[in-house]
């Protein structure tokens, strides 16, 4: 019944009739019961950081495929459609003017979830939403990857970080280098907007959720990743069921740069810009 009800966007009265079930009442209960189970059970086992060898697996997918090196993964942020709490409802209208929780995850070559934040508001800008998790937290402080030649592929809307390689910022006078090198760049991040595509595709029901709590959304939202993920490792997933209507979160805007930058936050800064130049260099 969970799969069923994730996959489709039937009312619960019509999957309560389906199913034999009481009433609606019931059959919501039942469908967020086996979500909690699927966070609490299996999502600490099925969405986790790669260990070693599957990160060097992927950089070598995807030095293969778009001839930049050390991509372990891709980062961007998805806005899933909800009802707006009515406390609350001006946090959840995104910049596309519905209310929606925004999405950040990050995908491996074989689109594969390796990390989800699924607690922030519509409104929040995905340099934020990174800024408040824990993932940000080791990205700020450089120390995500043990090898300091890998990195995640990120849009403008992340800041530039040693692990986290973002595109040259486009003001009219990019160089034939820096140009070729957003091209490469923009090839290979839309690997995640293919995982947030097929996740949408498959589970139809992320294309609007009906609840106002704020603490259900991030449970079927997770839930419906990791049954992503378990799909992909049965190999059960096929491209054709990936939607054009992945609502990604958007936020291209350049991330604004605080003006009191410590040194230690300024040496960071130098050192992803320098890793920056010598991917570029070697396109």
């Amino acid at each position: 019944m969970t799969i069923w009800t994730l996959a489709n966007q039937e009312a619960f009265r019509t999957i309560a009739d389906r199913f034999g079930l009481a009433n609606r009442g019931l059959a919501h209960y039942c469908f967020v019961k086996i979500c909690r189970c699927l966070k609490r059970v299996l999502y600490p086992n099925v969405i986790v950081w790669p260990a070693a060898s599957e990160c060097n697996a992927a950089v070598n997918d995807f030095e293969g495929r778009y001839g930049l090196p050390g991509v372990v993964g891709c980062i961007d942020g998805c806005h899933i459609p909800v009802k707006a709490p009515s406390g609350d409802r001006d946090s959840y209208i995104c910049r596309k003017g519905f209310p929606s929780v925004n999405l950040m995850a990050v995908c491996d070559h074989r689109k594969k979830f390796i990390y989800t934040h699924s607690d922030s508001p519509g409104s929040s800008h995905d340099a934020n939403v990174l800024r408040s998790s824990e993932l940000g937290t080791k990205l700020t402080e450089d120390r995500l990857f043990v090898n300091e030649e890998h990195h995640l592929l990120g849009d403008s809307a992340y800041p530039l970080l040693p692990g986290l390689i973002v595109p040259f910022r486009d003001n009219g006078h990019l160089s034939p280098s820096q140009t070729r090198f957003n091209t490469v760049h923009s090839t290979a991040r839309s690997v995640v907007e293919r995982a947030f595509g097929l996740l949408k595709g498959k589970f139809r029901r992320l294309k609007g959720l009906d609840v106002t709590r704020t603490d259900l959304a991030p449970v079927i939202i997770d839930a419906a990743c990791v049954l992503h993920n378990i799909c992909l490792m049965m190999d059960k997933c096929d491209d054709e069921l990936v939607t054009d209507d992945v609502d990604v979160s958007g936020n291209d805007d350049d991330v604004k740069v605080r003006g009191n930058v410590t040194r230690a936050e300024a040496a960071v800064r130098e050192k992803a810009k320098q890793k920056r130049n010598a991917i570029m260099n070697s396109l």
